[in-house]
């Protein structure tokens, strides 16, 4: 169950971080005004999604996400 749980999650995360970047809401993000850090705003918003997207993908692969664990125990 609990690694059910890990894959939806994954999966999940994996969509929105994706939808962020890519979607119509960038278009809001196209500010100049608001900075971080001396960093437009839609730089920003591109380096966050793109950080967290990096990050969720990391940890899938150290999880190893996707994979099955076929192995049997000779007794």
């Amino acid at each position: 169950m609990k690694n059910n749980n890990l894959r939806i999650f994954f999966h999940v995360s994996t969509i929105i971080g994706l939808l962020m970047l890519e979607s119509p809401i960038i278009l809001l993000a196209n500010n100049i005004e608001p900075m971080f850090f001396g960093v437009p705003f839609l730089i920003s918003w591109v380096l966050f999604w793109w950080a967290f997207c990096t990050i969720i993908f990391f940890i899938a692969y150290m999880k190893n996400w996707g994979k099955t664990t076929n192995i049997k125990r000779r007794d």
